[in-house]
């Protein structure tokens, strides 16, 4: 039994593989590209795997990265505040983690077409956050966004911020009923992506924190698994979308 509603920040999650790092698509049941009829949503260049000079750089870059940070690390440690590394999983479906990386999967007019496009961070605001709100087993699910105070940029912020007033919206409403299952997705750093998979058998791949996806997913439950998520075919190509 649920007390009080409770918010965690999600957002649609993005590929860890140097093939789709950064990255996602939003696919229909035959793995077509869906973006272009999602009403409402901002145009984005298309979506596209990494061929082998991309993928390179993306492992150049991560190499650097962390060769800048070690410095930091090992202060930090010295300290007596030790810093892991992010830790990820094996791949559990490479079509979906490698091949492409869907975080829509849905036919035409289901539940999952409905979220709204404030969950791609490619599309909105850097300071737009978005919150997902668990109610009642019976009750609601919400996703709210508002506009965060705190200072830096897309890339680099800082301090913890806050509302800014009267930019706080409901953006979706789902009854609770409505969702059968979430998953925790292991491929992602520090175990952060869930799926959340409707009635319909449309499902979406979100992130959120380590412990916000944790919660999440524990709050959803498994309790309801009269309908399991239609899985892409593996056989299925991977076409245009971001």
């Amino acid at each position: 039994m649920i007390d009080e509603p409770r918010r965690y920040r999600v957002e649609f999650a993005s590929g860890t593989a140097a093939s789709v790092a950064k990255r996602r698509s939003y696919r229909d049941l035959e793995r077509n590209d869906i973006e272009p009829d999602l009403p409402g949503w901002p145009s984005r260049p298309p979506f596209r795997v990494r061929g082998f000079l991309g993928k390179l750089g993306v492992h150049v870059r991560s190499v650097t990265v962390r060769l800048l940070l070690l410095p930091l690390i090992i202060i930090a440690d010295a300290l007596g505040s030790p810093v892991s590394p992010e830790k990820r999983g094996k791949p559990e479906e490479r079509e979906n983690e490698i091949d492409d990386f869907p975080v829509m999967w849905a036919g035409e007019g289901e539940t999952a077409r409905t979220l709204p496009w404030q969950l791609a961070p490619s599309r909105r605001s850097w300071r737009t956050v978005t919150e997902f709100e668990v109610a009642e087993p019976d009750g609601l699910v919400r996703i709210w966004s508002y506009e965060d105070t705190a200072r830096g940029s897309r890339h680099l912020s800082w301090g913890d911020g806050g509302k800014v007033p009267g930019t706080e919206a409901l953006l979706w409403t789902l009854p609770r009923s409505e969702i059968v299952g979430a998953e925790i997705k292991r491929f992602s750093w520090d175990a952060s992506d869930f799926r959340v998979s409707f009635r319909d058998g449309s499902w979406v791949r979100l992130t959120s924190t380590p412990h916000g996806a944790e919660r999440i997913v524990a709050l959803l439950g498994q309790e309801t698994p009269e309908a399991a998520p239609r899985l892409p075919w593996r056989e299925s190509s991977a076409h245009g979308s971001s």
